[in-house]
């Protein structure tokens, strides 16, 4: 009796090392090359409702191409935190938490309003960010949160590379903890239409 509780007390064991983990994230970087990627962690650990100023981790993208949706596109801006007036943003490999100035917040802009395409006929899509260094401004546009908002920012922050102000791709990802940094499957979030037959 006594061998047959150890065998399925081992066996327990073993199956429960079989059971991987799943982690979220907002991309930060990506090397094509290399495959890899790094992501801010979602420190709600909530997929309708994420935090992204979790840890920083890098893995490796799956060796099959069948686990793997399209690539990530990396961005510096992690969260707008509105009611804060900041921004936080991925700088040089590290996590900044900006304070920045509203100088207009239009709310309950969907992908598709006027507002967001150059033309009437909504076929060009306006390019984001927009940098005006003569008023000291810029205007981006969040999926997330359906708003679009143009702010100031330290003087400093104004001649940050433009993809600095750009939101990576939402991503999750499937690894095993005894091979943490290796993702087994990749799912990016933010170009996947879970919806589409």
């Amino acid at each position: 009796m006594k061998k047959l509780l150890l065998l399925g007390a081992m066996c327990l064991s073993l199956s429960a090392c079989d059971f991987g983990e799943v982690d979220q994230g907002r991309c930060v970087a990506y090397d094509a090359n290399a495959k890899t990627f790094t992501m801010v962690q979602d420190k709600n650990h909530d997929q309708l409702n994420p935090d992204y100023t979790g840890g920083v981790m890098t893995y490796t993208m799956p060796a099959d191409p069948a686990e793997a949706g399209p690539e990530p596109k990396a961005g510096g801006r992690v969260k707008f935190d509105v009611d804060k007036k900041q921004v936080i943003l991925f700088v040089n490999g590290e996590l900044k938490t900006v304070d920045i100035e509203f100088t207009d917040i239009q709310n309950d802009i969907a992908a598709h309003n006027p507002k967001l395409f150059e033309d009437s006929a909504m076929k060009t899509p306006r390019k984001f960010p927009v940098i005006d260094k003569d008023n000291g401004t810029i205007t981006e546009y969040s999926k997330r949160l359906r708003k679009l908002l143009t702010f100031k920012v330290p003087a400093e922050y104004m001649n940050l590379p433009a993809e600095t102000w750009e939101a990576g791709d939402e991503v999750r990802i499937y690894y095993k903890p005894n091979a943490k940094h290796q993702a087994l499957r990749f799912m990016n979030i933010t170009q996947t239409n879970i919806f589409k037959k």
